[in-house]
């Protein structure tokens, strides 16, 4: 109870703080809202037939309780954008609307729930299928041109939205004569003027110093919209324009006054829900809008993935597909079971929601606001003015453009550039899911011309030929049977490069589809036959290479990712990912900025990039991206962070990722940085060691080693030296020795050795492989033949894969590593009796989390010390399962 009490206490004391800061963009939020429903709330229902004609502001109720049903869901963990703002699915305007709709209102709410159930099912059904995968490969040129389609569409949208009811419909036909008449010119500069400068002013550098950041406050934007109305009512009451006037003119919206009818009141103007009557639902008519509802639900399910992707790129953040396909079915549904239209997440609307500091909490007030919008909306939005409205989505629409149109351009080549205007005006213009495809046919044109002109021969000099041959023979000599030269006095062997021995993934092979083999393969299993003969390097620092080779494109950005993040959020996060470059010729500017993005989520641990050259293809492709690379050491030319880096440069908060001329190079700083950070956090922090005979004490008192049996026996004929007359003298004479290891050291230099844990902890690390795995897929490239007889057998073993992953978890998980504590007084055997070790397909690291102590048995030892060791060790495991 005093733990409730308090915690209630510090949320009060910390509420005025919080409402504080969140006020601009609640006022945002709550300002899509409104405008938002008088834009386009009433659109539900046509306002020139007579059935339809006394429910205006039902369909406003509409509205607000859809974009309610959906702001709960996506605020209660339906998105994991914590300031995704949903609203009504605006595609369902065209479809279910007009002359050929059904006559009767019941009939018309009917098909609006159910198309909201029927869009919510089919999310669920794609989150279920695990389809939003597959959202990963779209290519960010293409979401950068589905920007700007939304940016111009909202910039259209607004352009109507000022004209009166008594005009025609804009077209391209009669903007000049609609737009520009003498009657809607002042609306159209009271609409334009005021969006282009907020615009403006946001990006000036000049107005920023004048107003002293002033325009670049969270509050500069909801204060400069407020601002719009309070002028235009004292201008309209200074004139004395009466009110239906201004609606006549299209200063105001057309509401239809049913409030004014007898009988009615506050109450009635929000119930729309006493409009449904199942009784009077003509469901053979249902029949004739069900081509409709379908198409609807199909727009809505394509543009989600359009929006989603588009966001998270926008906002420089990661998603999860399958995770916004549950909430939006969610909220859906909501929405069905509320009577009302379906929803989805708006993307512009999210993006300015964000950018103002929103979150949940934020969003829970805006939903909140927007309940209370629901039940007033008769009385609130009919004083709306229009070019409120209006300059509100011209913003938007200019600001959306100038990301996709202006600022794309400062790091997109000319080709990449033309997939974004090819994406935009084939949205605009033929609609977003069919300009969607011809972005992606414009994406696969682009990366065919790459490949055809990437791949000409070239004659090169023989400066730069020399260094990627060298570099090309000592990758190869990395991964054949050669150990590399030591990297330090201690001469520790490093073996097999690129492997990936990272205790948090141990497996690791992947391939991009397309012509030129871009692939991310790392083979485990020849490394696990060698880990355990050596001290590795890679396993001590706990580091992970992954090679990329031919032209990374926007395929490999989702494989890339994924295997870089890889265990980054576990207990086995790699603490170095190095990437290697070596035979990387070319790079999109997307997954060039797709390292910066890995950077950043991948912090604390450090990414750095091997095999670049300050004059390589790759660099340059770097540069144009915007990405900041440092170079080790001085290689190449025309690179302004062309510094020395050191084993202190690396810090939270730096957006530069280090560079190196080789992988070996790249490692030997790792290396060194782990050993500089190992030092670091044990100066003035760790225990006071212990002597060799005080862990041999430990080790009697654990064990209860009995050095007079053990050592009675002993045959020490053999024995040249003079018999030792300690115990522990005799121990070590006989085969034991004392160990000590540091925090992250391995304790595994030996495999044939019994280790007996006397004093601090450490961790086995247990990583299932696949053997199938192990052979590089570049390589095994079938024919047709072979390919269909191994097809059934291939089938089969997928689909036993997936109804088990099904059954124990995601397959993403079957081969993340796990771990396990041990302590003090603990046994580990090491000792390989049999082959099952080599059958076993699983890689155990043993490594120290802290200090530790240990007394260690090998098999080169005496006869009875070995023989006392085993049996201790077995018994130990007997008496550990049953307590387990």
């Amino acid at each position: 109870m005093d733990v409730i009490s308090s915690h209630s206490s510090r949320w009060i004391s910390n509420a005025p703080g919080k409402l504080y800061r969140a006020l601009p963009s609640v006022a945002l939020g709550i300002m899509f809202n409104v405008l938002d429903s008088v834009s386009t709330g009433l659109l539900l229902f046509p306002s020139d037939g007579g059935a339809f004609q006394s429910v205006q502001l039902q369909a406003l109720s509409m509205f607000i309780m859809s974009t309610i049903t959906s702001q709960i869901a996506i605020t209660l963990g339906g998105s994991r954008f914590p300031g995704a703002i949903g609203a009504m699915l605006i595609e369902i305007l065209p479809f279910l609307r007009g002359t050929d709709s059904p006559a009767l209102i019941p009939t018309v709410m009917a098909a609006y729930a159910l198309t909201s159930f029927l869009t919510g099912a089919s999310f669920i059904i794609l989150g279920l299928l695990k389809l939003g995968n597959l959202v990963a490969y779209f290519p960010q040129t293409v979401l950068t041109g589905a920007i700007g389609a939304i940016g111009l569409s909202l910039f259209i949208l607004a352009l109507g939205l000022t004209l009166p009811s008594s005009s025609p419909d804009l077209s391209l036909g009669n903007a000049r004569s609609v737009l520009f008449n003498d009657t809607h010119l002042p609306l159209l500069a009271a609409s334009f003027i005021p969006a282009l400068f907020l615009s403006f002013s946001i990006r000036s550098q000049s107005l920023k110093r004048w107003t002293r950041g002033m325009v670049q406050s969270d509050y500069y934007i909801p204060t400069y919209l407020f601002c719009i109305p309070i002028f235009f009512w004292i201008v309209a009451g200074a004139t004395h324009v009466s009110k239906d006037s201004l609606v006549d003119s299209g200063w105001l919206f057309q509401v239809a006054a049913s409030e004014s009818q007898p009988g009615t009141g506050i109450g009635d103007t929000w119930n729309y829900w006493k409009d449904f009557n199942f009784s009077l639902v003509e469901w053979r008519a249902m029949k004739n809008a069900l081509a409709n509802i379908v198409l609807v639900v199909v727009i809505g399910v394509l543009n989600l993935p359009i929006y989603v992707p588009a966001l998270a790129f926008s906002l420089d953040v990661s998603y999860d597909m399958n995770h916004e396909f549950f909430g939006q079915g969610a909220a859906n549904l909501l929405a069905g079971l509320t009577g009302t239209v379906p929803n989805i997440l708006q993307y512009s609307y999210s993006v300015f929601f964000t950018r103002a500091h929103g979150g949940r909490f934020e969003a829970t007030m805006v939903t909140i606001l927007t309940f209370v919008l629901f039940v007033t909306s008769g009385l609130l939005l009919p004083y709306v003015p229009t070019i409120l409205a209006s300059s509100l989505v011209l913003f938007l629409g200019l600001e959306l453009m100038a990301i996709a149109v202006w600022e794309s351009a400062r790091t997109l080549v000319l080709l990449e550039y033309s997939i974004v205007l090819a994406t935009l005006l084939a949205c605009t213009f033929l609609g977003f899911a069919q300009g969607f495809g011809v972005g992606i046919g414009a994406s696969t044109v682009v990366y065919l011309a790459y490949g055809v002109v990437d791949s000409r021969a070239r004659a090169v000099q023989w400066e730069e030929w020399n260094e990627t041959h060298r570099q090309s023979l000592e990758q190869r000599r990395q991964s054949g049977e050669h150990e590399l030269d030591s990297l330090n006095s201690s001469s520790t062997a490093l073996r097999a490069l690129p492997f990936n021995l990272t205790p948090s993934t141990a497996t690791l092979a992947l391939e991009a589809n397309h012509s030129s083999s871009t692939g991310i393969r790392v083979d485990v299993e020849s490394a696990r036959s060698t880990a355990p003969n050596t001290n590795d390097v890679m396993l001590r620092i706990n580091a992970r290479i992954i090679a990329l080779t031919g032209y990374v494109f926007f395929a490999t950005i989702p494989s890339l990712e994924m295997e870089i993040l890889n265990g980054s959020n576990g207990p086995q996060r790699p603490r170095f990912v190095i990437l290697d470059l070596s035979t990387v010729y070319r790079l999109e500017t997307a997954a060039a900025q797709a390292f910066d993005r890995a950077r950043r989520d991948l912090y604390p641990s450090i990414l750095v990039c091997a095999g670049l050259t300050g004059r390589s293809g790759a660099y340059a492709d770097f540069q144009r991206a915007g990405v900041e690379i440092r170079f080790f050491e001085s290689s190449g030319t025309g690179s302004a962070t062309k510094t020395a880096a050191t084993t202190e440069d690396v810090k939270e908060g730096e957006r530069e990722i280090l560079a190196f001329r080789t992988c070996k190079q790249a490692l030997l700083w790792c290396q060194r940085r782990y050993e500089h950070d190992a030092v670091q956090s044990h100066t003035g922090s760790d225990k006071k060691g212990l002597t060799d005979e005080e862990v041999y004490d430990l080790f009697c008192t654990q064990t209860k080693f009995e050095p007079r049996e053990v050592f009675a026996t002993e045959n020490v004929s053999d024995i040249e030296e003079p018999i030792p007359t300690s115990t522990l003298a005799q121990l070590i004479a006989l085969g034991g020795r004392i160990q000590n290891y540091h925090s992250g050291q391995l304790i595994m230099q030996n495999p044939q050795r019994i280790v007996f844990l006397v004093d601090g902890e450490a961790e086995i690390i247990t990583a299932a492989t696949n053997s199938s795995l192990s052979t590089d897929a570049s390589t095994s490239r079938l024919s047709l033949t072979n390919f269909l007889m191994m097809m059934p057998h291939e089938s089969l073993a997928y689909v036993r894969e997936r109804a088990n992953s099904l059954w124990t978890g995601s397959r993403a998980q079957q081969n993340v590593a796990s771990s396990a504590r041990v302590g003090a007084g603990e046994i580990l055997d090491f000792i390989q009796r049999d082959e099952s070790f080599v059958q076993d397909k699983t890689m155990r690291v043993v490594r120290a989390r802290s200090r530790c102590y240990a007394v260690e048995i090998g098999t080169k030892g005496s006869e009875r010390l070995r023989t006392w060791a085993i049996d201790k060790a077995a018994w130990w495991l007997i008496l550990d399962s049953i307590v387990s």
